[in-house]
């Protein structure tokens, strides 16, 4: 199923989010980005008292430290999302952010809109752009760095960036000749990568990202998200509730039912096995055989929820259409 015959079956929001998010075109793109590239008159985000509670696409955590990122720029911080305490702090765009990586000693990269790249060194608390390149309108989508410098961006039309000094130089690369929109990046327990998107591409990377091989797809649909588990398994999820699970590095896929028409966009792993994977209309899964077979949580409003969390005492951080929610124990079935 094509992804313009999803979007008709959406609520109106979310056809503006996804159309949004989306909306990309063929330009081709220069051999490589840098900050000394990026246009001097982008203008700073803007405070919001009710960001928290705007659409945010992504949220990442690095020792005490959770941020989230979403529409119109909005970069959220909270060292205790628990007692939902949230600070919002400016950055230097008003661009979509779609995703956000840490790369550890308090250093973390956002990538979104107008292939803009951002990159903190202080735990969130200040911002520089990396790169921008509004002429190519076509945005970065997923993002991953290991210890040290070492990062890709990917996104629209094949997109795919890399940096080995930490973001000061970003050069593309062309890995696929078929250059599917890339929805997500990560890294499975053995230390592969796995790049995943439209078509049901999947490529995987032995090699920390040096060479990329395609791998036999179970499905044409889009894989917007992906999990490796702590254990080797593999998951990779998408469009009508589409899920795929791989014990062999990808090497093959079998179909989890979900008992979901729902679009899936984000999942997590929790510290006792569990997994939980999150999407439109409220989703939420979770499964405790390691994504053998998942259980549908119920009660939850139908927002659209686009990444999670573990969070303290078992709970669940969420971020979606309608900003931060905390699901615990208390309030299973009914997201504050």
């Amino acid at each position: 199923m094509r992804l313009c015959d999803w979007l008709m079956r959406s609520t109106p929001l979310w056809v503006a989010f996804v159309v949004g998010l989306l909306a990309v075109a063929s330009n081709s793109a220069s051999a490589q980005q840098s900050a000394a590239t990026a246009d001097t008159q982008v203008e700073e985000s803007e405070l919001a008292d009710l960001a928290s509670r705007s659409l945010l696409l992504d949220v990442v955590q690095n020792a005490n430290r959770v941020i989230a990122v979403g529409d119109r720029g909005h970069v959220l911080l909270s060292d205790d999302p628990a007692s939902n305490s949230w600070k919002q702090v400016v950055v230097p765009t008003r661009s979509m952010l779609t995703a956000i990586a840490s790369g550890g000693d308090g250093q973390f990269w956002a990538v979104g809109h107008d292939a803009v790249i951002l990159k903190s060194t202080d735990s969130g608390q200040s911002w520089q752009l990396q790169s921008r390149d509004a002429e190519l309108e076509a945005p970065l989508l997923d993002v991953w760095f290991e210890e040290g410098n070492h990062g890709f961006a990917v996104g629209a039309y094949g997109l795919f960036y890399e940096t080995s000094d930490g973001g000061q130089n970003w050069e593309q690369r062309s890995i696929d000749e078929e250059e599917p929109h890339f929805y997500t990046l990560f890294e499975s327990a053995n230390g592969s990568l796995l790049l995943a998107g439209e078509f049901g591409s999947i490529l995987r990377s032995p090699d920390r990202g040096e060479t990329w091989v395609r791998l036999e797809s179970p499905y044409e649909g889009s894989f917007f998200g992906g999990l490796g588990l702590s254990d080797g398994t593999l998951l990779l999820f998408g469009l009508r509730g589409n899920l795929f699970r791989s014990t062999d590095n990808g090497e093959t896929w079998i179909k989890i039912d979900t008992g979901v028409t729902a679009s899936l966009l984000g999942a997590t792993e929790q510290s006792d096995g569990q997994v939980v994977i999150v999407g439109l209309s409220g989703t939420l899964l979770r499964s405790n055989d390691g994504g053998q077979s998942f259980t549908l949580t119920g009660g939850l409003r139908r927002e659209g929820l686009n990444a999670v969390l573990p969070s303290d005492g078992g709970g669940l951080l969420l971020v979606g259409e309608r900003g931060v929610s905390l699901l615990t124990d208390a309030t299973a079935g009914a997201v504050q």
